[in-house]
C-alpha cells in the first residue's frame, strides 16, 4: 500500500485509501480492512458506488465475512452478485445474498450449473428461479430460475452434458427442462458415456458430430457405444483421430468402413505421428509430402 503520510495532494490521498482499501477487500483480508476502518480511513462516496464491483469480487471468491462486512460500510451488489456466487460453488453466499434481497437475472440457473453443484441448484429452484422454452438450456445445465430465456436453459442443459453432470441432468429433466441434439454431441466430446447412455435412454439423439467428436478426444469406448446404437460420423471422425494421434480409434472407425480425407496423411505426417503415417500409408492413403521424407518417416 502507498504510504499516505507521504502524499500531498487531498486526491492523491483519496486514492490511496481507496486502493488500500480495495486490495484488503479483494484479498479477503478482513482484519486489515476493520483496522483501516477503525483508524478512519473510509471510502469516499464515487469509490462505494463502484457498480458492485467490490461485493461481486467477494461473492465471486466466497469470502462471506468481507462480504457481510462491506454491506455493513454500504457496498452494494448488482444482479450478477448471485450469479458469482452461484457460478463459483458458494452456496452459503447465495443464500445470504438472498436474505438481503438480492435478485439474479436470466443466468442465474445456468451459473448454478456451471458450479456442478446440484445443492445450489435445487436452492435457487425453490426460490422459483425457473428456466423457461425447451432446448439449449436442458443441453448446457441449467438455466436460470428468474426468467430464463430460451437460449440460456438449452445452453444450462446443455453444458451439464458436456461436463458430465449426470445427476444436474436427472434434476433438470425431472424439472422439465429439455435440451437439444447438441446434449449428446458434448457429452461425446467428453467422454461421459453414463451421460450419452441416459440421455438416449430418455430419447434423445445426436448428430453425425457425436462420434466425430468421440474420436477427437480418443474416447473409444464412446464410439463403440455410439455405433452399437445407429450413429455415424462423418470422414472427420479418422481426421480428428489423426490429427490428435489416436491410432486405434483410427483402426477401429477403419474396421467400419470409414474414410479419411486426403488432409488425414499429410496431417500424419507434418505432426510426426509415425505409427499413424505407417497404419495410414499400408491402408493406401498417399501424401503430398515428398517420397524422400515419406521413406525417412516410415523407414
Amino acid at each position: 500500500y502507498k504510504d499516505i503520510e507521504d502524499i500531498e495532494d487531498i486526491e492523491d490521498i483519496e486514492d490511496a485509501i481507496d486502493d488500500a482499501i480495495d486490495k484488503a477487500a479483494e484479498n479477503g483480508q478482513l482484519e486489515i480492512l476493520k483496522y483501516l476502518h477503525e483508524l478512519g480511513y473510509k471510502r469516499t462516496e464515487d469509490a462505494i458506488d463502484d457498480d458492485g464491483w467490490k461485493i461481486n469480487c467477494a461473492a465471486k471468491k466466497g469470502n462471506l465475512e468481507i462480504l457481510k462486512y462491506l454491506h455493513e460500510l454500504g457496498y452494494k451488489g448488482n444482479e450478477m452478485t448471485i450469479n458469482y456466487a452461484a457460478e463459483n460453488d458458494h452456496l452459503e453466499v447465495v443464500k445470504y445474498l438472498h436474505e438481503l434481497k438480492y435478485k439474479g437475472n436470466e443466468w442465474t440457473i445456468y451459473s448454478a450449473v456451471e458450479s456442478g453443484n446440484i445443492e445450489i441448484i435445487k436452492y435457487l429452484h425453490s426460490l422459483r428461479y425457473k428456466g423457461k422454452g425447451t432446448d439449449y438450456a436442458f443441453n448446457c445445465a441449467v438455466e436460470n430460475g428468474y426468467k430464463g430465456s430460451e437460449w440460456a436453459i438449452s445452453y444450462a442443459f446443455e453444458n451439464a452434458a458436456k461436463n458430465g453432470n449426470l445427476e444436474v441432468i436427472k434434476y433438470l429433466h425431472e424439472l422439465g427442462y429439455k435440451g437439444t441434439e447438441n446434449a449428446i454431441d458434448n457429452a461425446a466430446l467428453n467422454g461421459h458415456l453414463k451421460v450419452i447412455k441416459y440421455l438416449h435412454s430418455i430419447g434423445y439423439r445426436g448428430t453425425e458430430n457425436a462420434i466425430d467428436n468421440a474420436a477427437l478426444n480418443e474416447h473409444l469406448k464412446v464410439i463403440k457405444y455410439l455405433h452399437s446404437i445407429g450413429y455415424r460420423g462423418t470422414e472427420w471422425a479418422i481426421n480428428f483421430a489423426v490429427f490428435n494421434d489416436h491410432l486405434e480409434v483410427i483402426k477401429y472407425l477403419h474396421e467400419l468402413g470409414y474414410k479419411g480425407s486426403e488432409w488425414a496423411i499429410n496431417c500424419a505426417v507434418e505432426h510426426s505421428h509415425i505409427e499413424v503415417v505407417k497404419y495410414l500409408h499400408e491402408l493406401g492413403y498417399i501424401t503430398e509430402i515428398k517420397a524422400d521424407s515419406l521413406n525417412l518417416l516410415v523407414g
